[in-house]
């Protein structure tokens, strides 16, 4: 497993009750970045106190992970939303 793979396993088991989380890798370190769970946990507990961000940077070394909390209890906000556009074309007769 490489070192993007190990992060993202590490993120999706990670227990973040009422959050689910896209990490987009900007930059790759040597080592596994180590405090990333913790860095996690701390975004947790500020939602808890009333944060209202969703999208963070983690920066360990030469990591860059970009971190987007998506709250599990409603629908996803229209700025963070992911769009499908289907193009149309005409029928031929």
């Amino acid at each position: 497993m490489d070192k993007k793979e190990q992060i993202w396993t590490a993120i999706a088991r990670m227990h973040t009750p009422g959050f689910f989380i896209t990490a987009l890798i900007g930059q790759e370190g040597e080592e596994f970045p180590a405090a990333l769970q913790a860095y996690i946990g701390e975004r947790l507990a500020a939602f808890r106190r009333g944060v209202k961000a969703r999208k963070f940077v983690f920066r360990q070394g030469d990591w860059r992970i970009y971190l987007t909390f998506f709250p599990t209890d409603r629908v996803v906000e229209e700025g963070y939303a992911l769009k499908n556009s289907v193009m149309k074309t005409p029928r031929k007769p």
